[in-house]
C-alpha cells in the first residue's frame, strides 16, 4: 500500500488507519487515479457535492465512491462522437532596489518588444537549495520536525477560533495595545492605471502576441545563464540533439473544457512561439526522461531531437533560471528596526471569502470576526480576499435578496455591499489597516475576468482606512514584500508527473505547484484555464440552446478563471519573489516554506454547507518580528562585504491558522 504518498496527501491524522489507507488504495486502482488526484476529487466532492467538511472514514469514502462513479458515468455520457469532434480541429538570489514608497515597481505593460526582457536574471553564486529538510517547511507535519520550523497541529476538531495548525510555534505571538505612535509603511508595487482596460474585447493578434512574448521571454532569460545555448525548431525533422523553447498544450481542443479529461503522458505537445518555429505544434515522447511535472500552459526548455518529424523524443528538461529574493539596504532595516518604538513586530490576519453562507446573506459571523480583530486579535492589517457579495449564493442567483435589518431594500448589488458589508467594515478600529483584493465570484465590482480591477471604494463607501488593490497585486509593508492572486489555482492546475525515490520533484502537489508558480514567475501559469460545469437537467435550457455542443454549454456555470490574455502582463511575479505568498483555494489551507518563501493558504471563511446553520472554515494569523541585525534567525546579509541584507521573513514569522 502506498500508505505513505496518501499520508503525505492527505496530512497526519487520527483518522488515517489501514482500513482507510486500504480503502483508498481500492480507489485508486478502480478509477486509475493518483493519491494527488484522490485527495483534489475528494475536496472537491467535500465542497461542491456534500457542501460539508467530512471525516475521512470507511462510511464517508463509500458515498465518495458512489460520487467518483457518477462523475465517470457522465464523462462517459458526454463523450462526442468522430464525427462531432472533427468539427473542432486539431535561484540564484540576486540583490534588488528595495521597494520604494514614493515610486512603485513598474506592473508589466500590457505588451513588450520581443528583444525587452522583463526579468533579471540571477548572476551570483548562492542557490537555494531544493531539498525538502533546508527549504521546504510547512504546517500540517508533511515533513518532519526541525529545529528551525517547530510544527504542530491538532488531531480533533477544535471549537472556533481556536488554532488548528502553527507554522514557526517557538516564535512568541506579538502583543498590541495601540497605546504607541508606531506606523508603518505600505508601497505597492503595481499601477492600478493598467487594470482600468476594457473587459470582453479580447483579440486573437494580441493574445497571440502576449503568448508568444511568454515563449521568447523564458528563451532569452535562458540564453542569458547558458550563453552558448542556441534554440532549434523542434518541429523539423532532425537527427541531431537540439534544445528548444515552447509551452506545453494538451492534444485536444476539448481538453478539461467540457468533458473533464485527465492528461497523461501520451497526450502532451509542445508549442512554439511564431519565431522560433511559426507556432507549430509537435507530439513529445516523455520515454527517456525519469521524472517530470507538466501541465498545460507551462512554459519548459527541452533537449532532445525529431528523427521522424512526427514526434520530438524528449531527453532531458532543463531546469529554467530562478528569481531572485529581495533585499534591502543595512540603513533602510536600521530606520525600520528604531521605527518599531518599542513594539515586538508587525501582526496580520489573513482571511478569505465568502463570508457568509451559501444560502443566504448573513454576515452576522463576518461582524463577529471584525468584533474580534478589535478586541482580541488586535493585529496591524487586515488582508481579506473576496467573494464578498458571491454569484454563487443561492440569493443572487435566485434573485430573492431580502435584508430584514433594512427598511429600505437594495435595488442593486452595489447597495447590497453598502448595506451588509460596509457598515461592518466601517465598525473596524480605525488604527488598524485593511485591504480588499476582489474575486472573480464577487457581484460588486466591474471586472469579471482575470487579472481584475479593484473595488469602487467611493461608490461601496468605504472607510479611509480600507484600501482596495486589484487581483493579482503585489505591495510591501516596511521591507516584507506580499504578493497576492486570488484565484485558485492550486484546485485549477492538473500536472502530468512522474516521481520516483530519488527525484528532486516533490510528492506533495501543492509544493510542486508551488514550484511551478516560482518557475514560471506568474501567479496563474495555467493555459488555458479553467472552466466550471455542473450537470444541467433542464430540457428547456438545452433545447433553448442550438448547436452540437448545445448540452455541455448549458452545464458551463459561473466560475473558471476567465483569463484576459491580453492582459496577463499584470500577472507576473515581477523582478523578485516575494516573501510571503497569498494564494486562497477551495482546497485544504495550509501554511509552507517554499524556497524560503512563506506560501498561505488561509483556506475559506465560511464553506459551503447544505445546513445553514453550520458556517465553519478557517482565517489566518501572522506575526512578524522586528528586523533584528544581531539576531542569527533573523536578517542575513548577502555577504561580509555587503551592506544589502536578505529579509529571511520565513525564519521571523509565525504562522497560526484558525477555526473561524
Amino acid at each position: 500500500m502506498d500508505s505513505k504518498d496518501i499520508i503525505a496527501a492527505f496530512g497526519p491524522s487520527e483518522s488515517l488507519n489501514d482500513e482507510v489507507i486500504e480503502k483508498i488504495n481500492t480507489l485508486k486502482q478502480i478509477f486509475q487515479l493518483s493519491t494527488d488526484d484522490i485527495f483534489v476529487r475528494w475536496e472537491t466532492y467535500n465542497v461542491n457535492e456534500v457542501q460539508n467538511d467530512l471525516d475521512l472514514n470507511t462510511v464517508n469514502l463509500e458515498g465518495f465512491q458512489q460520487y467518483l462513479q457518477r462523475e465517470l458515468s457522465n464523462q462517459t455520457r458526454a463523450t462526442p462522437s468522430i464525427k462531432k469532434a472533427k468539427d473542432f480541429g486539431s535561484i540564484k538570489r540576486k540583490p534588488l532596489l528595495p521597494i520604494n514608497s514614493s515610486s512603485p515597481i513598474e506592473t508589466p505593460n500590457k505588451f513588450r518588444k520581443l528583444g525587452e526582457t522583463p526579468f533579471k536574471t540571477p548572476n551570483t553564486h548562492l542557490k537555494l537549495d531544493s531539498s525538502p529538510g533546508d527549504n521546504f517547511h510547512t504546517a500540517n507535519n508533511t515533513f518532519q520536525r526541525s529545529p528551525v520550523n517547530n510544527l504542530s497541529s491538532s488531531p480533533t476538531k477544535p471549537d472556533s477560533n481556536s488554532v488548528i495548525e502553527t507554522l514557526n510555534a517557538h516564535i512568541d505571538e506579538i502583543s498590541n495595545d495601540y497605546e504607541t505612535d508606531f506606523k508603518f509603511k505600505i508601497a505597492t508595487n503595481f499601477d492600478a492605471a493598467k487594470y482600468k482596460f476594457r473587459t470582453m474585447s479580447m483579440k486573437l493578434l494580441e493574445s497571440a502576441d502576449v503568448l508568444d512574448e511568454q515563449i521568447d521571454t523564458m528563451a532569452s532569460l535562458y540564453q542569458e545563464v547558458h550563453k552558448d545555448t542556441q534554440f532549434g525548431n523542434p518541429c523539423l525533422s532532425s537527427q541531431f540533439q537540439i534544445t528548444c523553447c515552447g509551452r506545453i498544450v494538451p492534444d485536444s481542443a476539448l481538453y478539461d473544457k467540457l468533458f473533464n479529461q485527465d492528461l497523461n503522458a501520451t497526450s502532451l505537445y509542445l508549442e512554439t512561439s511564431r519565431l522560433s518555429g511559426i507556432g507549430q505544434r509537435v507530439p513529445l515522447d516523455l520515454t527517456n526522461v525519469k521524472e517530470y511535472s507538466l501541465f498545460p500552459g507551462q512554459i519548459v526548455c527541452l533537449e532532445g531531437k525529431n528523427p521522424t518529424g512526427r514526434g520530438f523524443i524528449v531527453d532531458k528538461i532543463l531546469e529554467l533560471p530562478e528569481l531572485g529574493a529581495p533585499v534591502t539596504p543595512i540603513e533602510e532595516i536600521k530606520e525600520i528596526s528604531e521605527g518599531f518604538k518599542g513594539t515586538d513586530g508587525l501582526k496580520f490576519v489573513i482571511a478569505c471569502g465568502p463570508f457568509s453562507n451559501s444560502s443566504n446573506l448573513n454576515y452576522n459571523k463576518f461582524e463577529q470576526f471584525i468584533n474580534r480583530i478589535n478586541n482580541e486579535i488586535k493585529p496591524d492589517l487586515v488582508i481579506l480576499c473576496g467573494p464578498f457579495v458571491d454569484l454563487n449564493n443561492k440569493s443572487v442567483v435566485d434573485g430573492e435578496i431580502e435584508l430584514p435589518q433594512e427598511k429600505v431594500q437594495p435595488v442593486n448589488l452595489d447597495e447590497v455591499f453598502k448595506k451588509t458589508i460596509t457598515p461592518i467594515l466601517k465598525k473596524l478600529n480605525p488604527k488598524i489597516q485593511a485591504i480588499l483584493i476582489p474575486s472573480l465570484r464577487d457581484a460588486t465590482v466591474k471586472h469579471c475576468s482575470y487579472p481584475q480591477d479593484s473595488f469602487d471604494r467611493k461608490a461601496l463607501g468605504l472607510p479611509k482606512n480600507v484600501k482596495v488593490f486589484p487581483n493579482p497585486n503585489g505591495f510591501s509593508i516596511n521591507e516584507i514584500v506580499f504578493g497576492c492572486s486570488n484565484l485558485d489555482v492550486f484546485k485549477d492546475l492538473k500536472d502530468v508527473s512522474k516521481i520516483d525515490s530519488s527525484s528532486k520533484i516533490l510528492s506533495n502537489r501543492f509544493e510542486r505547484i508551488i514550484n511551478h508558480i516560482f518557475d514560471q514567475r506568474r501567479y496563474y501559469p495555467i493555459f488555458p484555464g479553467s472552466v466550471i460545469r455542473r450537470p444541467c437537467n433542464d430540457k428547456k435550457v438545452v433545447e433553448s440552446l442550438d448547436g452540437i455542443m448545445a448540452e455541455e454549454l448549458s452545464e458551463t456555470k459561473i466560475g473558471g478563471s476567465s483569463l484576459e490574455v491580453s492582459y496577463m502582463g499584470l500577472a507576473e511575479l515581477g523582478d523578485s519573489l516575494p516573501d510571503v505568498l497569498i494564494s486562497p483555494s477551495e482546497l485544504k489551507y495550509f501554511a509552507k516554506v517554499v524556497k524560503n518563501v512563506i506560501v498561505i493558504n488561509p483556506g475559506s471563511f465560511i464553506r459551503p454547507y447544505k445546513d445553514d446553520t453550520k458556517q465553519e472554515g478557517t482565517y489566518v494569523v501572522m506575526n512578524t518580528r522586528v528586523p533584528d541585525l544581531e539576531d542569527s534567525d533573523n536578517v542575513e546579509a548577502i555577504n561580509d562585504d555587503s551592506n544589502l541584507y536578505y529579509h529571511n521573513v520565513f525564519k521571523r514569522s509565525r504562522i497560526d491558522i484558525y477555526k473561524s
